[in-house]
């Protein structure tokens, strides 16, 4: 395979500084926040006047600058959006990272020529969540970083979106994007950039204690060839938050097998012991895993246990951070230039300019004049003195590699003419190099979308149960207020967890063709009767689908898709981006309801969600009780009672523990603090679901959500028996009808609807 000559090494920069020092390492590009709404809230993100001289810096020496404006916003931040990146944008930054919905519609409609990123916390799992970003101005995704090599090339062929994709540095035990850890146990958001990073800690499970969330460090340095001939097409590497020497040292080496297989193909393609060492002794959390590319999951890939340095590895870190610094930090990469001058009396000095060879940089070509050469009256300038004064560009970005001159002789110019002609030479080329790459103020509407806010009647109020078993089904079906129910489409998957059902109404499994005493033995029969004892009693019937659509994990549901919907499934709760999109691109917008983790914090967020003809959507559970009054919630349901997922991950704790059992379950995670963890098994699509210790319940908070205009209201159901099941719904029907709710527990939580979020 010849290999695409066009694959970029993206390093990070957490400051100007490391900016600087990737540059010097051998990036092509770098990806850096400005001083808000980027995911690492906590670096030395530069100020505006810093980055745009960032930008600049970059551009002269042909890397390009990705900013990130990857986090969610609230309203009264997108009001500042326009104005924070129009400096950005007309100084020319090649590409905006971002995260939420709302950020992207609006970036595209006011700057609709200016390329968007989707970064890996949209989570993009498939080729139908890149397809619908396409429409926005997205030219490149970034895929959650448990993709597999397949998965990245089915992603890049099928959606012709450029592909990013990580090689090296920290790795999250979460999809990105879905989680809550840090936000609810620390009140730090990682979807505003402040993890608290608490999967970093100890926890214990199963009678082991030890960093059970905390995978090692990626690399993937003898992969870089197959992500290549993948379509992967930027390398991208983590570390905005450590420091430059680090940054600057992975580049170096990533440059280094990115040139060995650009220049040599795969057969010359092998990785010295020195290197892999180096990379070692940079940073590493308990040794690395090359990730998900070639495999689903697997204890190796953690980091649990917490070693820590010797004074022998201590001494070798500290002397290889010491060349680091010496060898890009303090040492920038200036600009080569080749230069001819001419000096000749009676003529105007005149000097041509050209960028030497090099990859990254434009070819620029000039010429530039100065006034008349004097003829010299006792001591004329010599070569070698005009060469000397002429190449001294030191305090500038550029470098001279060869200048020649020409002089007959018996000429003179003053050395403070000679120095203003040099500095007005090297500004035409400075200027010549960032006229490209400048933009002009769009002439857009840069209004936000401000969506007239309905209340509709509280009179309206309904509930929706979303269950997860066959005995919660049957404590939901028995109460009149419930006037939805979300069925786990797990239900439909497996083969024996109807059978109470079954027994329990033999006219609809005799309606469904079941038998009674043995259950539904086929994915439409299962479906069949449960939305027909859905029907009987007046309620909708809806199918809850999982918090991850990977390629080839769910194709009973859409080959039964037609079928789902003819036998009478009202709608579809779409937890993932790539089922929302999957559907919508199927045709079925208009019965997919988006879940909290599709988030729509802010307006231009739900203008998103309407014109994509999706339904409904849930409010997210980071905001709150203040902005969520602010909120347009008539297309909105709110959860009010149910286990928050902390986080949704690939990683299988009991596998990672013990063994694969292959059977659903839950186990319990206990932190330092002794609080409990329940983490459920979802075995049918191979990912682990980490529950909030606590339970979120709103029951109380009736009378602010008929004012906030929330008239569905969803109980979400998790780890309950039917016993716990049935006393949750209790409570809710007394609320409903007006009466003092039962006590539901003494472990419960409001969330965020009292604090929210920074």
């Amino acid at each position: 395979m010849t290999p695409n000559r066009n694959i970029e090494l993206l390093a990070p920069a957490g400051s100007v500084t490391g900016l600087k020092a990737v540059i010097a390492a051998g990036a092509d590009a770098v990806y850096i926040g400005g001083s808000r709404f980027g995911a690492r809230a906590y670096a030395a993100n530069p100020g505006e006047d810093d980055l745009l001289h960032a930008i600049d810096y970059a551009h002269l020496r042909g890397v390009k600058v990705y900013m990130t404006v990857n986090t969610l916003l609230k309203d009264s931040e997108m009001e500042d959006l326009y104005d924070y990146m129009l400096p950005y944008y007309t100084r020319g930054v090649d590409a905006v990272l971002v995260q939420d919905f709302g950020v992207l519609r609006f970036l595209h409609r006011c700057f609709p020529d200016l390329p968007l990123h989707a970064s890996t916390q949209m989570t993009v799992t498939g080729p139908e969540s890149a397809k619908l970003l396409k429409k926005y101005g997205v030219t490149r995704v970034v895929p959650a970083r448990e993709m597999s090599l397949n998965e990245l090339f089915t992603i890049s062929r099928e959606s012709g979106l450029e592909v990013e994709a990580f090689v090296h540095g920290a790795l999250c035990v979460c999809m990105s994007g879905m989680c809550l850890a840090s936000s609810l146990i620390g009140g730090r958001s990682g979807n505003r950039g402040r993890c608290a990073q608490p999967c970093r800690l100890v926890y214990e499970a199963e009678g082991r204690k030890a960093d059970l969330l905390s995978p090692k460090d990626l690399c993937t340095l003898d992969l870089l060839p197959d992500m290549i001939e993948h379509g992967v097409v930027s390398l991208k590497i983590e570390g905005r938050m450590k420091q430059p020497e680090y940054a600057a040292g992975v580049v170096s080496i990533y440059r280094k097998y990115l040139d060995l297989y650009l220049n040599s193909g795969r057969k010359a393609y092998r990785v010295s012991t020195a290197d892999r060492d180096c990379l070692m002794t940079l940073f590493n959390r308990d040794g690395f895993t090359d990730g998900y590319l070639k495999k689903h999951n697997g204890k190796d890939m953690m980091a649990f246990s917490r070693r820590t340095l010797n004074t022998k590895e201590e001494h070798e870190r500290s002397a290889l951070y010491e060349r680091m610094h010496d060898a890009y930090v303090s040492n920038e990469k200036k600009v080569p230039l080749r230069g001819t001058l001419y000096v000749s009396k009676g003529q105007p000095l005149t000097m041509t300019l050209e960028t030497a060879d090099d990859r990254r940089i434009p070819k620029v070509s000039l010429t530039e004049q100065g006034d008349a050469v004097q003829e010299a009256l006792s001591r004329p300038l010599g070569k070698e003195r005009l060469a000397a004064q002429m190449g001294k560009t030191g305090g500038t970005d550029f470098v001279f590699t060869d200048l020649d001159v020409y002089t007959d002789e018996d000429s003179f110019v003053p050395m403070g003419a000679l120095n203003s002609f040099r500095r007005h030479a090297l500004d035409a080329v400075r200027d010549e190099l960032l006229t490209s790459s400048k933009r002009l103020v769009p002439a857009f509407n840069r209004s936000i979308d401000v969506i007239p806010i309905k209340r509709e009647n509280p009179a309206n109020i309904s509930y929706a149960v979303a269950v997860e078993t066959a005995d919660q089904f049957s404590a939901a079906v028995s109460h009149s207020f419930v006037r939805r129910i979300y069925i786990s489409e797990i239900l439909l998957e497996e083969d024996n967890d109807l059978r109470s059902i079954a027994a329990e109404n033999p006219e609809e499994a005799s309606d469904a063709g079941c038998d009674p005493e043995t259950g539904a033995h086929d994915y439409i029969q299962r479906a069949r009767l449960l939305i027909s004892i859905c029907q009987k009693r007046g309620i909708e019937p809806c199918i809850m689908l999982p918090y991850i659509e990977r390629q080839g994990y769910m194709p009973t549901f859409y080959q039964h898709l037609e079928e789902l919907v003819s036998e009478g499934t009202a709608c579809f709760l779409a937890r993932s981006f790539e089922t929302a999109s999957h559907l919508r691109n199927l045709g079925f917008a208009n019965r997919t309801i988006l879940d909290a983790d599709i988030y729509t914090w802010n307006a231009e967020a739900l203008m998103w969600a309407e014109e994509n003809g999706f339904i409904e959507v849930t409010a997210p559970y980071e905001l709150n009780k203040k902005e969520l009054r602010r909120r347009d919630n008539s297309g909105s349901e709110i959860i009010v009672y149910g286990r928050i997922p902390l986080m949704v991950t690939v990683q299988c704790l009991r596998k990672n523990l013990t063994e694969c059992s292959g059977r659903p379950g839950i186990i319990y995670l206990r932190d330092r603090t002794k609080r409990v963890f329940p983490v459920k098994h979802d075995c049918i699509f191979c990912y682990n679901t980490v529950y909030n210790s606590e339970i979120l319940s709103l029951i109380s908070e009736k009378e602010f959500l008929d004012a906030a205009g929330f008239t569905m209201r969803r109980i979400s159901l998790t780890t309950e028996t039917y016993a716990e099941s049935e006393n949750v719904l209790l409570s809710f029907e007394r609320a409903y009808h007006g009466m003092q709710p039962e006590n539901l527990t003494a472990n419960y939580t409001k969330g965020h609807f009292n604090r929210g979020v920074e």
